[in-house]
């Protein structure tokens, strides 16, 4: 029975598309059929391949070149579906589908008003075919000739009779021109006809007014005619939240998102705004989870979904219940890219170091040698201490990456940079930053990293000032640009105007850090202000308990006495 019945289906198409199986040697048709059947499994790549070859062998088989123009449109490639149409269109001038689809690319094309006249003629040369006066309608619409559409609709209407579809163009059409007269039609319709759609639409109109009782009622009404109407649940789940009813607004809010037939881009949409009013999931966190387990249960393979849910859980702080929804996304698309993206980023955010090389493998197994996938892969087994494997991926990177691709090129040189530097290779590490400053000579963290392990080593210490200057320049404010500028100063004897430096890096947010607080405690003790150098030290203390701090307050504190 299937077999059957996809041979009629084919048949069908044939027949439409005007092939002239006539025309076609065996093999070309044989290359259609196949080209078709990956057409509508929805293998693109492989059906336009098939096609290719048809019209290479025939180029009379204008059924071939409309599907090409078709797989051509859903890649965006107007220019070449215009092409491929041209041709089919030359062969077989009078097919409808054939200039249908010319008056379809030409909207997709933003050419609005070829459109209009394409869908004229065409509406000329098959007048029974009404499906062509909503398109031509929609177009007046959008190009605002509200006076075309009109008559067009009465053309409709006098054909078809009033439609609820209809009274609702109309309706959009009055709204450009005269509001109250457009209400009053739909109202004078819904007083007679308990239309959900009609009256969910009055709802919209008068909540849009304030007027949140009548539109209360209107929903009301709407679900009298449909209780699972889900515009009108969602618009008097609306009213509830804007009465601030929040039980009954939960209560409304959580059918509409469970329920599957509503798409799920207007959830996440809705719920993207939850998530914005950020007092307001304070104020309702575990009402705002029950929100998302309920388009979750209606979506649960929607990878968009998850990853939002993902990233609402990493925000109220339940970092492993957000790795395992990120996780099982990725059992849902284990061979999808994006799903891998997602997982790893994710990973990398909540520094799980171990996991993400983990994952960051599994994904090069799938993706082998992708730039991204062997960064965060390379970024873990540097966090985890296998910095040798870490510069080994950096450098494969390095190697595969193109000459035009700048700026990944640059990033990787500076991740080497501090690779090497970390594992002792000085040499190393301050050749990568002058390739780095050769190619993109204001690069502020090589800049700044470069200046401030030239001051640990003592060397060139002039140098490193002059490089550090240029990241204060640049950012004056930056905490870590002033500490190493004020290192830098400390180590050259020149530790008094160290001292202000680094009073404007506390300013600036400096006291967050260990680091600065316990460099500022240094330069504090060469000025001989000992006491004052043991209060930022155990500032860094509490900030970060290292042994090297502890000693130098306890032996201040010693000399003290």
């Amino acid at each position: 029975m299937c077999k059957r019945v996809c041979v009629l289906v084919l048949l069908v198409v044939l027949t439409s598309c005007g092939y002239r199986a006539e025309m076609a040697t065996e093999e070309s048709s044989v290359l259609f059929y196949q080209g078709l059947k990956m057409f509508y499994l929805g293998e693109f790549p492989q059906a336009r391949e098939y096609f290719k070859r048809t019209v290479s062998r025939d180029r009379k088989n204008d059924a071939a070149f409309y599907y090409l123009a078709q797989i051509a449109g859903y890649a965006g490639q107007w220019e070449e579906s215009g092409e491929y149409l041209d041709k089919a269109l030359k062969l077989d001038p009078g097919n409808y589908w054939y200039r249908l689809q010319q008056a379809k690319l030409a909207i997709a094309s933003g050419k609005e008003e070829e459109a209009g006249s394409l869908y004229e003629n065409l509406w000329l040369d098959y007048p029974a075919k009404t499906e062509l006066l909503y398109d031509l309608i929609g177009l007046y619409m959008n190009g605002r000739k509200t006076d075309k559409a009109l008559k067009l609709l009465d053309t409709l209407e006098a054909r078809e009779g009033v439609t609820e579809s209809g009274l609702l163009l109309r309706f959009n059409l009055m709204m450009e021109t005269d509001k109250e007269a457009a209400q009053t039609l739909l109202r004078a319709y819904a007083d007679h006809t308990p239309s959900p759609r009609v009256l969910s639409v009055l709802g919209d109109l008068a909540g849009g007014d304030g007027e949140i009782d009548k539109a209360g009622d209107y929903y009301r009404r709407a679900l009298e005619a449909d209780p699972a109407f889900m515009p009108a649940i969602f618009g008097i789940a609306e009213t509830y939240r804007m009465k601030r009813q929040f039980d009954l607004f939960f209560e409304n809010i959580n059918i509409f998102l469970a329920y599957p037939d509503v798409d799920v881009r207007m959830k996440t949409d809705y719920l993207k705004q939850i998530l914005d009013t950020r007092g307001f999931v304070a104020t309702f966190q575990p009402q705002v989870d029950t929100l998302f387990l309920s388009a979750r249960s209606a979506h649960k393979t929607d990878s968009t979904l998850a990853y939002m849910y993902g990233g609402y859980l990493i925000q109220t702080e339940k970092k492993a219940e957000a790795l395992e929804v990120i996780k099982d996304n990725l059992r849902y698309y284990p061979n999808d890219f994006h799903a891998w993206y997602q997982t790893l980023g994710v990973i990398y955010y909540l520094k799980e170091w171990p996991l993400l090389c983990e994952y960051g493998s599994r994904a090069l197994e799938i993706f082998p040698d992708n730039p991204d996938f062997s960064s965060l892969y390379g970024l873990g087994l540097w966090q985890t201490g296998q910095l040798d494997q870490a510069i080994a991926r950096f450098e494969r990177i390095l190697s595969l990456l193109k000459k035009k691709d700048m700026t990944n090129k640059v990033q990787t040189m500076a991740l080497l940079g501090d690779l090497y530097h970390e594992k002792g290779d000085w040499e190393r590490s301050f050749r990568m930053y002058d390739e780095v400053l050769r190619l993109d000579r204001e690069n502020l963290a090589v800049l700044n990293n470069y200046a401030y392990y030239l001051s640990l080593r003592e060397e060139e210490l002039e140098k490193a000032l002059e490089m550090s200057q240029v990241t204060i320049d640049k950012e004056p404010k930056n905490p870590t640009y002033l500490d190493t500028y004020a290192w830098i100063l400390h180590k050259l004897g020149r530790s008094a105007e160290a001292r202000n430096i680094f009073r404007q890096a506390l300013a600036y947010g400096g006291k967050e850090s260990a680091e600065i607080l316990d460099h500022y405690g240094d330069v504090l003790n060469a000025l001989n202000e000992p006491l004052m150098a043991i209060v930022y030290w155990q500032q860094a203390y509490d900030i970060e308990p290292r042994q090297d701090i502890l000693e130098k307050i306890e032996t201040n504190k010693k000399n003290g006495q």
